[in-house]
Formats: structure tokens, sequence, C-alpha cells
């Protein structure tokens, strides 16, 4: 194992940061005070095989098939892979290609739902809470493991990649503190907010799981200093839980992309990831706050990955505010539930405004990864024109990663990989800070972008 810097002994009294990022307007106050509300259950919902990093999943039932909530509908086919479970009770009406949010057409499996059924069960679940101070003597590192792979969970916070192989120890990379990620840097989004503030106990219970099954003897959780009702929440789980010896709420300055690993890493412990590497590689493993309340739930109550919080927001959305969502369901319907859109309404983005991509459509389902739906108008939208770059450094400055976005994105659009490749572009997190500042309102992310993939072929054959 490569030798890697101590972390330092007490990490909550500083005011955590990075260099770099940027301060767009937050926009958090449409939604920060709207408790979480469950959704109404849609009348179909669309389950792609592929919500997950990795191989997608391979369906095991079919057309007419009768089903029920939490029943296994799509297995893992491949290490690198996740189940897929029904959130609703019902009959699978057809399986078949469906349109998906990265413009591909991708097997779905979809299911008419048996609304009254599947009402009975979730309030039968609604008793099953998990409080920070569980008990985890029943529970050995291999059966957390297993627990979680088996409910299909990934990461939530957008990566959607397999959250058990984070979990799984590995020998030659010990792990020996995990973090949660609570920072929710991206404008107008709050689902993780108010999870914070809703369910900290099982959020807490989730990380303490996950202390266990990697072996690590601390955990850290990243909160924003914009969200000082959400520290205290979970401070207070911390103290109920008896372990504020060996986890700590680090509270890390506002500023965009502070969420980003390679950003949140060196903030919390500074150590820094290599670039092609990976957080186990200097002895972390790190979760969204709504992936560890998943793994709480999978680990003491069997429960898979069904159902997520979600924020609906933006001006273009009549009645925003957080709402817990069935994987699977259309966001039309979620839309239409909030009221649907305004008059001015011009665009809407899978997530956040700075990474979120535009949604081609609102018949696309819910994914497991989906942290929210933002919907701007059209004042907030409108074209702006490209000047040439006057080279004032302001992108460089904003690079949290200390790249050359302005080179960068000249090197893309010339197609010269090779110079790309030697200054790092392979880093790029594609975060947007360097877009966002240009004052010659230059696409960088998109130049960058195609440079990346050129890139990425050129690495390939190497």
């Amino acid at each position: 194992m490569a030798v890697v810097k101590p972390i330092p002994d007490r990490l909550e009294k500083r005011r955590l940061t990075f260099k770099g990022g940027v301060h767009p307007p937050e926009h958090k106050e449409i939604t920060e005070h709207k408790p979480i509300e469950r959704a109404p259950l849609p009348p179909e919902i669309f389950l792609p095989t592929a919500m997950h990093v990795g191989a997608p999943a391979t369906p095991v039932v079919a057309k007419k098939d009768v089903v029920s909530r939490a029943q296994l509908v799509a297995e893992a086919s491949g290490f690198v892979s996740a189940p897929i479970h029904s959130p609703v009770s019902g009959t699978v009406k057809d399986v078949l290609p469906l349109p998906h949010q990265s413009g591909r057409m991708v097997l779905s499996i979809v299911i008419q739902t048996d609304v009254e059924k599947t009402e009975e069960i979730i309030r039968a679940e609604a008793s099953q809470g998990v409080e920070a101070n569980i008990d985890l003597s029943p529970y050995t590192p291999e059966q957390i493991v297993r627990a979680v792979k088996d409910a299909g969970i990934v990461g939530l916070g957008g990566a959607a990649f397999p959250t058990f192989i984070k979990l799984t120890p590995n020998e030659q990379k010990p792990t020996d503190i995990v973090i949660l990620n609570g920072t929710e840097c991206e404008p107008f989004l709050t689902a993780d907010h108010r999870s914070m503030l809703e369910t900290p106990g099982r959020i807490i219970a989730g990380l303490r799981l996950a202390m266990k099954a990697t072996g690590a003897p601390r955990g850290a959780i990243g909160i924003e200093d914009n969200k000082p009702d959400a520290i205290a929440s979970m401070k207070k789980a911390l103290q109920e839980a008896n372990v504020t010896d060996r986890i700590e709420i680090c509270t890390l300055r506002t500023k965009y992309p502070q969420g980003g690993e390679r950003n949140l890493i060196p903030a919390i412990t500074g150590r820094a990831v290599p670039v092609g590497g990976f957080p186990p590689d200097v002895g972390i493993a790190i979760f969204n706050v709504g992936t560890a309340a998943a793994i709480a739930l999978a680990v003491a109550h069997s429960r898979p990955l069904m159902e997520r919080v979600m924020t609906l927001t933006g001006l273009g959305i009549k009645n925003p505010g957080n709402l817990l969502v069935q994987i699977g369901t259309p966001l039309q319907f979620l839309v239409d539930k909030c009221g649907g859109t305004t008059h001015g309404a011009s665009m809407a983005i899978l997530g956040g405004p700075m990474m979120g991509p535009t949604a081609p459509e609102l018949n696309l389902p819910v994914l497991k990864g989906m942290s929210g739906i933002t919907v701007l108008t059209h004042s907030e939208t409108r074209p702006r024109k490209e000047f040439a770059c006057i080279r004032c450094g302001r992108c460089v400055d904003a690079c949290p990663l200390g790249l050359m976005p302005s080179l960068l994105a000249r090197l893309g659009q010339r197609r010269r990989a090779e110079e790309a490749l030697r200054l790092n572009v392979l880093a790029c997190v594609e975060c947007g800070s360097c877009s966002y500042v240009c004052p010659s309102n230059i696409p960088l992310v998109q130049y960058i972008r195609s440079g990346k993939a050129q890139a990425q072929k050129i690495a390939r054959k190497k």
C-alpha cells in the first residue's frame, strides 16, 4: 500500500474548503424549508435495465407476470452491475426498449401499478425506522456487503456506482476513514438537506454500518456552512448514538463544486486522489448521505432500493418541493403533481444546472442516481453570444483541479488530443466552473468534453 498522509486528529473545528471554485446563486430558498412529501403512485412505472455504472441488469420477469413491491425484476449481469427491484405491486405490461436519459433506447420493464396493494405495503414499511444508535453486533462486514449488494444500492449522489464494491474491504488498500457527502453544492437542490433534517438517525446508522463493513475506525460528514440546521441535526444524532469520538461533522465553506470527491477529500483529510486514481488509493471510502440512509434500510430491514428523495424546483415549476418518489416514476407525472410548469418554462435539467444534463423529454423515468429536476425559464436560458478568449485567466483561477481550461478547450476544438492528454485533460470532472466565470461566454466544458473523448481513445491504446 502507498504511504498516505495522516488525517488531522480533529477536523470539526476547522472551516474547510479547496482551492478554486465559484459561487453561483444558490436558489436553495425555493425548497429548503419544504418538508419531504411522499409522491402519489403513478399508474405505470418504467424501469430501465441501465440505471447504474457498469453492465445493465438482466430482466428475470416477462410480460403478464404479476409482481410484488420489492420483488427482484432484473438481476445483476456482472461484477460491476446492480439488481433492480419493483417499487410497486402490479403486472408486467411489457419488456421492451424505451427512451433513456442518455439519448439511447434501453431495454426497460414496464409495470402497471396495483395502487391499493402497493399502498398497503408502504404503510407497513412506514413503521420500520432505523435509529442512529442501531446495534451493530448482529451484522458482520460480510453480511453488510451482501445486504447492500442484494438491495441494488448504487450511489445516490449521481454517480450511480454499485455501493457494495466500495464497502468490500481491500487488504491492499485498507480504509481508515469513511466520508459522507452532505454538501449538496449544486444550486437549487435540497433533497439531501431535507434528508439530514428529517432522517438524521438513518443516515448515521448507515455511516456506522459502512465503517464496520470497511473496517474504518473513523467517520466524517461534510456539510457546507449554508446548512446550519442540518449541521445541528446531524450533531444531535451523533450524540444520541454516542459516537462523537469516532465520527465528526466537518463544516465546509459554501462553494461550488465542494461536493466533488476530488475537492471534498482533500478539504477534509488533506489527501489528494491521484489523477487516474480513486478514493481507496488514499484509504478513503466516500458516500452520499442518501446512499448511507439506503444502506441502513437494506441491512436492518432487507429493503431494496426502490425509492429516493428528489427536489423538483426552479422558476419553471409552479409548486416546487422535495418528494419521496418511486424509482421508475415518469418525470412528467411528478411535474404534474407539482402543479405543472409555469408559462415561461423552457428547459428541464436532470439534477442541478451546473452539471445536470438537459432532459430530452419529460416522459423519462426516475433513475436511482437522479437527485432532482430543475426547470428553468426563458430568461434564465437565453442564448449568449460567444466571443474570442481574452486570456483573462479566470477559468484557471476557478478550476478546482488546477487545470488550464481555456487551453484544453482550444486543444479539444483543434483535435490535438495528444497535447491535451499530456496536460491532464482526463482529470477534468466537467464541473462547469470555468464556463460559469468566462466573460466571453465560451462553452469551455463542451470543448473540453470533446477533447476528453479523443484523449480517452488514445489512452486506451497505450
